[in-house]
């Protein structure tokens, strides 16, 4: 969804953020309690069929209802006035426009069948007891957000990494008797047969992906939404990345949504909103061979219930450990007091009018926005095999051979400190020998992409199958040879599990490769040191979903995390050297090593296409043809690199500092290097980057001892 921004004379520039090394956590593992373990050896339907009186988020004098919201969205002055207007500019009489918006509202509108979710719920309860070893939730976080309902509107936003997302928010409200949310959908579910009635039922309400010109929709949905806030007695629940991170990092957040949900506290229609990050940590995603195969451009499979039942044979597996973390409750109001922010006062005179956001009004939203991100981030869990597959990917990358047990329990234990340095929570036990035991449960959680060989080698499974094969015209990228996709896979994979350690190590990461790319034997100024870390944090700033304002906070954190862990070192007040910490300063180097191949490929795609403006499929095609070729003759060193995902996010980044120009031309979305900008953006890039030493190829037998069939499994 797009803005509505006016110009303003004055710019809102407050600032919120708190660094990594000011975040005093008290997060523990114990604070988590398996809300599972008391549902084994009990009914599942008795415990359903509990008497359940929950607890509202907004208490109401006059209660409403889902009916009730619809009725009075089709009576508000806004959509009466919009529908007026539109009689008048398409010559069509009120009635037919008054009962389109009765359509639209009986389309996106939510009901609530307390009979259903029971239902549902039981299904859930038998499908986690089957497939997850816990569900663990961090209740006094949980106690934290119940102590502040009651007095204003509540929004719950969670982190969106599966489709599990939002039927475990559910239970978890059943269970804790919080009033079930009202879940903001998306129309892929609305299609499905039965699904979409059932899911409905349970909460959901329904919203196109874009409103285009559609004038009509997106003021009755608009309406609806702040209806919700103001009226309504549930928590509303949405996903402010917009859609889910098939990477397992968080997406640049989404703006439109948030900004319906806080415009009445912008116009002083309600005294404050509280939002609540929430994060949930999956030791295995459901999807995450699907996810993969998106990457590199096979398109997903449609949404259906067909597609939803043939999917069961899933349940047969074992997914691990749930982890959800609620963060500490967000007063819109102090927020805005924080930044200096001064909201509008209400203007009942005009209640008709939908007016636009002001430039202060939209910052102050960008900013909430990254500030939930920033919170969802900081409450992850990190799992032993997050661990493992940094351990195995620098493996991969160093050329070393495939590692022994031994050697990941030592490696997965050293990381696990460093982790903690960083401000990490780690769901592994301290002592050594909860090491081990957690090393050796995630390779059995992730026996269908990692197995031990006979002499006890950690390696990767052949995950590709002809089973995937689909008609290339479809494809979204390239169409990838079989070879290439038989290691791209599993390594694209492995890369989904490293990802969410990725919040904690970019920043020390980048530092510590431009360090060694300018002269590690040397001290470096601090001031020439930021200005290059600059550079780097601009550039992925869609990869990372990073915030231009919190840039040198960011900084500043990472090289007093570095410092502690003597990868560098101040030589004087503005000067710093490379530390002694060896190991650790080539692990966070290989790190960046798929994201600087990968957006240094579609710079020089570019310059190939300059001056003439190409498409966004045409590029990504060309880019991911492009790494391919490199990789096989061994330029390229990581298959992550082919992440249509990330050569997307390096196009934006490229047109928000302006080396490339976006165009659209007849609905198609084109790109045009900007050649002069793209030039220094590609030499900065090129210098940046470490010299490959060709360790890793696709072309070279030897570069496939990591992978293995699924046939030459040992077993744990």
């Amino acid at each position: 969804m797009d803005l509505y921004v006016k110009k303003s004379d004055e710019r809102y520039t407050g600032v919120m953020q708190q660094s990594n090394m000011e975040f005093e956590s008290t997060r523990s593992l114990q604070a988590f309690k398996d809300i599972l373990v008391d549902r084994y050896g009990s009914s599942d339907f008795m415990w359903m069929s509990q008497d359940w009186q929950p607890r509202v988020a907004y208490l109401h004098t006059v209660k409403t209802n889902p009916q009730k919201i619809k009725q009075d969205v089709l009576k508000s002055p806004r959509v009466l006035h919009v529908i007026e207007e539109a009689s008048k500019e398409q010559n069509v009489p009120k009635e037919e426009l008054y009962k389109t918006v009765q359509r639209i509202l009986d389309e996106i509108g939510y009901d609530r069948q307390l009979p259903v979710i029971r239902w549902l719920g039981l299904l859930l309860l038998k499908v986690l007891k089957r497939t997850c070893c816990s569900l663990c939730v961090n209740e006094g976080s949980v106690n934290r957000v119940l102590s502040v309902m009651g007095d204003n509107p509540v929004i719950f936003a969670p982190s969106h990494r599966s489709y599990g997302d939002f039927v475990l928010m559910s239970y978890l409200c059943f269970h804790y008797k919080i009033e079930i949310p009202a879940i903001a959908a998306g129309m892929d579910f609305h299609s499905m047969w039965l699904m979409g009635r059932l899911l409905r039922d349970s909460c959901a309400f329904f919203m196109r992906r874009s409103f285009g010109s559609d004038k009509l929709y997106w003021t009755a949905f608009s309406e609806y939404v702040q209806k919700l806030v103001v009226d309504g007695e549930a928590a509303i629940e949405f996903f402010i990345e917009g859609t889910r991170s098939r990477t397992a990092k968080s997406l640049m957040p989404k703006f439109g949504f948030l900004s319906m949900t806080l415009m009445p506290f912008l116009t002083g229609r309600v005294p404050d909103i509280t939002i609540v990050p929430i994060n949930i940590s999956y030791d295995r995603t459901l999807e995450e061979v699907l996810f993969a195969y998106e990457l590199l451009g096979v398109p997903k499979p449609k949404e259906s219930t067909s597609g939803l039942i043939k999917a069961l044979n899933m349940l047969n597996e074992r997914y691990g450990k749930v982890y959800m973390d609620f963060a500490e409750p967000i007063s819109v109001r102090e927020l805005s007091r924080f930044a200096g922010f001064q909201r509008s006062l209400p203007t009942p005179e005009c209640p008709h009018i939908q007016r636009a956001l002001s430039v202060d009004e939209a910052a102050f939203c960008v900013e909430v926005a990254h500030h939930v991100v920033q919170q969802q981030q900081r409450h992850s869990v990190i799992s032993a095999f997050n661990l493992i597959s940094i351990v195995l990917n620098n493996s991969v990358l160093e050329g070393a051979g495939p590692p022994l047990l031994n050697e990941v329990v030592a490696d997965v234990s050293w990381l696990k400190s460093v982790m903690e340095v960083l401000g990490a929570l780690i769901g592994v036990q301290g002592v050594p020998s909860g090491v081990e035991s957690a090393v050796k449960e995630a390779i059995v959680v992730h026996k269908s992409l990692v197995t031990l060989t006979p002499t006890n080698h950690l390696k990767l499974i052949k995950v590709h199958t002809f089973a995937h094969r689909v008609d290339p015209k479809k494809l979204k990228g390239h169409c990838l040879s079989e070879q290439t996709m038989d290691v791209a896979i599993p390594m694209v994979m492995l890369q989904h599990y490293l990802n969410p350690c990725l919040h904690y190590l970019i920043g020390p990461a980048m530092v510590t490769l431009i360090m060694l790319r300018l002269d590690d034997a040397v001290d470096v100024p601090r001031d020439q040191l930021f200005q290059k870390f600059s550079f780097l944090r601009s550039l992925f700033a869609y990869e990372f979903a990073f915030y231009a304002a919190w840039a040198e906070k960011e900084f500043d954190d990472a090289v007093k995390q570095l410092e502690v862990l003597s990868v560098v070192e101040p030589t004087k007040p503005d000067r710093l050297k490379m530390g002694n910490h060896r190991k650790l300063q080539i692990l966070l180097s290989n790190l960046l090593q798929p994201f600087l191949e990968a957006y240094l490929s579609v710079c020089h795609v570019l310059q190939q296409t300059a001056p003439n403006p190409r498409s966004e499929s045409y590029l990504l095609k060309s880019t991911q043809q492009r790494v391919e070729e490199l990789l096989t003759s061994g330029v390229v060193s990581h298959p992550y690199s082919l992440s249509l995902d990330m050569h997307s996010a390096a196009l934006q980044a490229l047109t928000s500092i302006q080396a490339v120009k976006r165009l659209k031309r007849n609905g198609v979305v084109e790109y045009q290097a900007q050649t002069r900008k793209l030039l220094e953006v590609t030499q900065e890039l090129e210098n940046v980057m470490l010299q490959s030493e060709e360790k890793f190829h696709l072309s070279d037998p030897g570069s496939k001892d990591f992978l293995i069939h699924e046939s030459q499994q040992a077993k744990l």
